[in-house]
């Protein structure tokens, strides 16, 4: 499978927004449909470094980005695609906070 570096800080955006479009710009609904959409439809690994970002991502903005995709998908295709770089600190929470929120949204789906 093709991988691809995203650099989130100069790609999307420094300061990532909240869960929707309507409340903020670079919302987790925004890099879902605009950013990881296209990796699942081209079935291309997306690596994404978040260095350089300065304010985390929030439990809103990884829940709708990465949470509802990996609903829409299922987790396996979601751990085939999508990847967070951690190789810093910042990356390795991010990881671990991301796949956190991608466990509720499934648990939510499934009705547990």
């Amino acid at each position: 499978m093709k991988s691809e570096n995203y650099n989130f800080a100069e790609e999307f955006t420094k300061n990532p927004g909240l869960r929707f479009r309507k409340l903020s710009e670079f919302s987790g609904e925004e890099f879902r449909e605009d950013v990881l959409e296209k990796f699942f439809s081209e079935n291309k690994k997306i690596v994404i470094n978040i260095d350089g970002i300065e304010s985390s991502l929030g439990s809103s903005f990884l829940s709708e980005a990465f949470g509802n995709i990996a609903v829409k998908y299922g987790k396996e295709k979601f751990i085939e695609i999508v990847e967070i770089d951690t190789n810093s600190e910042i990356g390795m929470v991010t990881n671990d906070e991301m796949l956190k929120r991608v466990d509720e949204a499934i648990k939510r789906a499934n009705g547990r």
